[in-house]
């Protein structure tokens, strides 16, 4: 999901001026497992070797990056409005039974959060609401742009008037449409235990405030 990326580094770096907060983070990403199946309960035969319908499908933890950029909320410098991007790049299992297990995880929410200011600390509460962009590499699978949102914690320490430090942890869930299926395409390989996809993201990273 580069082009999404692309768009808020743009909207993020474009308008300094307007911007009151803008943040780079890296963090570690902790996902879900998906399941084997298939619409007529065998994998395809041209599938690599593979798990039995039913059995899970591990998609690996690892790195992820985001940027947030928050504006003052009606000039309450305790209260902040924005926007929030994170992208993974995962793989999911061998026994996913695919020829390329490569992934792309991409979220971009609108964001709210409540400073709670402690001299040079900043603890924060944080909530938004978006989509979550799921692009696996193999042909056999469609991508997937379902509704998602964000609850989290975390706390700035200020290092400077325009730098500051930041470390937070964000439960970030899909919502699949209540169908439980997920990457069909032209049968299905890989479904979701349940309708809701749970990932969870521990960051810490550089905040640049601006006046």
């Amino acid at each position: 999901m580069k082009q999404y990326i692309t768009l808020a580094v743009f909207l993020a770096f474009g308008l300094p001026a307007k911007a009151t907060d803008i943040t780079l983070l890296a963090g570690y990403q902790f996902n879900s497992d998906f399941e084997v199946a298939s619409l007529d309960g065998q994998l395809p035969d041209a599938s690599p070797a593979s798990g039995s319908p039913g059995d899970d499908i591990e998609l690996d933890d690892g790195a992820a990056f985001s940027l947030g950029v928050d504006f003052v909320y009606r000039q309450n410098q305790n209260q902040r409005i924005g926007f929030y991007v994170s992208h993974q790049q995962t793989e999911f299992e061998d026994n996913a039974g695919l020829n390329d297990r490569d992934m792309d995880v991409t979220h971009v929410h609108f964001t709210a959060m409540s400073y709670y200011p402690q001299g040079k600390f900043e603890p924060f509460v944080i909530a938004g609401v978006g989509a979550g962009f799921f692009s696996p590499k193999d042909s056999s699978l469609k991508s997937e742009t379902q509704f998602s949102m964000q609850v989290g914690a975390g706390a700035n320490y200020q290092l400077t008037d325009n730098l500051l430090l930041r470390f937070d942890a964000r439960w970030l869930p899909t919502f699949f449409n209540g169908s439980g299926s997920a990457f069909c395409s032209g049968g299905c390989t890989i479904r979701l235990s349940s309708d809701t996809y749970n990932q969870v993201q521990v960051n810490a990273g550089l905040m640049f405030r601006f006046p």
